[in-house]
């Protein structure tokens, strides 16, 4: 029961948090900070495009793990098996071509 309200209080507290900052933007461009803001978000989404790939990787070789994992015998079952496979899969085709070196 306490697991419950705790998860209640931390899910209010982070809506409360995010509207919060929301407010915060809009009083900011109403002040004339847009362009700024607008700055800030250019260069945020730029190091997110960057830093994605290297996290599609990691989550790849720890899917690959845990895909390993569930074929040993007293680890995993063959429904876990054929979905970590199912979710591989579908992570490689996300995945961008690699470049050839040479």
């Amino acid at each position: 029961m306490t697991d419950i309200l705790i998860f209640a209080g931390f899910s209010a507290l982070v809506f409360t948090l995010g509207i919060a900052l929301w407010a915060l933007g809009q009083w900011l461009r109403s002040k004339g900070y847009g362009p700024q803001l607008d700055k800030l978000d250019r260069q945020y989404t730029a190091l997110q495009l960057r830093v994605s790939p290297l996290a599609l990787s990691a989550s790849y070789r720890m899917i690959a793990g845990a895909h390993s994992m569930n074929r040993l015998p007293l680890l995993g079952s063959k429904s876990n098996a054929a979905l970590t496979k199912q979710i591989l899969m579908a992570m490689r085709a996300e995945q961008p071509p690699q470049k050839q070196k040479g």
